[in-house]
């Protein structure tokens, strides 16, 4: 006797996309439907990865096809499972356009077909460029293809944890998760001060100024005076902004030390209002105080959205920085429930190398982790998702 198949969860069925996309397949009506894959989240079966993280899961193509694979869509949980029946992997994920267009893009050249509900009794079968021009995000963009200056986007979920998954399918529902905070992972030659607690961030700034001094020996006791004193200065200043936390890269150079700093803030802002969300309303903001050579520009993710904000600017002048000129690089990054904002505050002195320092701030950026409160937990016990 074999044991009995798991079910798959109702929990993470899509919402009124799966109607919308049952009518328009009922109807025979492609637009509709290509339409509806564009604005609502689909059910995509994946496999598990041996280190637990999921992998779309793709299909092998009908005999006679010139490609080897066929990526079959679904409008609900219970579809799938008719599709399904006794296979044992019953593992899938919600993903929508900003997932399954990259996925395309990358992988379109095995993929034979797009077939969306399989085995319901209104199969569409839709070629993979059919498929990608109603979801590409590009085409906001104008098709020029430079809507990720990144070349970051994650299309994969290979960071993203079972847990995480079923966290995040649940934002919408009543008594679902939603992000409490994002955990940075930043690599070694960081140095980090928490600016919650005053004791701790003295100890945290002497450290990071003895360390980066130790050469000067005790000629060096000025400077690290100086240094403490203006450290203390900017981590103030950030705590009473609503920084959490700091956090300074210095590594040695052929001529000079490498220096990036961030400050990592989180804002509360309640419930999205009258249809706009809290990533457009930034924009809007923003978009206007633009100057020749600032960049602001949005990158999809499998977790959500972030909008980058490149420009140029000064040292402050309560410093004696009036005169140096900085590359300022903001990511804000709206939590999974619609709740709140986190802003990765980077500044570095080294304008010339732009597009290294990018480079750096975009890996910190990916290297994020969403702190998800469990579904249903009232203490707001955490699941991380990873970006």
């Amino acid at each position: 006797m074999t044991d009995a198949l798991p079910d798959i969860p109702a929990s993470s069925r899509p919402g009124p996309g799966a109607a919308a996309l049952q009518a328009a397949l009922a109807a025979g009506d492609r637009a509709a439907v290509l339409g509806t894959l564009r604005g609502a989240a689909v059910v995509v079966p994946h496999l598990e990865r041996e280190d637990g993280t999921p992998q779309v899961r793709v299909f092998d193509a009908p005999d006679g096809s010139a490609r080897p694979y066929e990526l079959c869509l679904f409008s609900s949980a219970a579809a799938l499972s008719a599709f399904l029946q006794d296979d044992p992997g019953r593992e899938f994920s919600l993903r929508g356009r900003d997932s399954l267009a990259p996925f395309l893009r990358r992988h379109g050249a095995v993929l034979e077909r797009v077939v969306v509900d399989p085995a319901g009794g209104h199969a569409m079968v839709l070629s993979v460029a059919e498929a990608l021009g109603a979801l590409d995000l590009d085409a906001d963009a104008g098709g020029t293809g430079d809507g990720d200056p990144t070349g970051l986007a994650d299309d994969s979920g290979a960071g993203i944890s079972i847990d995480g998954l079923h966290a995040m399918a649940t934002v919408d529902e009543p008594g679902g998760s939603r992000g409490i905070g994002i955990e940075l992972n930043l690599p070694d030659h960081w140095a980090v001060v928490d600016l919650d607690d005053p004791h701790e961030r003295g100890l945290q700034i002497r450290a990071i100024v003895k360390q980066q001094t130790a050469v000067l020996g005790d000629r060096g006791a000025p400077l690290r005076r100086d240094l403490r004193e203006q450290l203390t200065a900017v981590a103030e200043r950030a705590a009473t902004a609503g920084g959490r936390v700091m956090a300074y890269l210095t590594l040695p150079g052929k001529e000079a030390a490498l220096a990036l700093n961030l400050t990592l803030y989180w804002h509360d802002l309640g419930p999205e209002v009258g249809g706009v969300s809290h990533l457009q309303r930034i924009d809007d903001r923003l978009r206007p105080t633009l100057g020749p050579d600032d960049a602001l520009t949005t990158t999809e993710t499998l977790s959500g959205p972030f909008l980058r904000h490149v420009r140029a600017a000064h040292g402050s002048p309560e410093l004696g920085g009036q005169d140096v000129p900085l590359l300022l690089v903001d990511y804000w990054a709206p939590a999974p429930g619609a709740q709140s904002v986190a802003r990765l505050a980077f500044s570095t002195p080294h304008v010339e190398a732009r597009d290294a320092m990018l480079g750096l701030t975009d890996r910190v950026l990916f290297a994020t982790e969403w702190l998800m409160s469990e579904p249903g937990a009232a203490d707001g016990a955490a699941v991380p998702v990873a970006r």
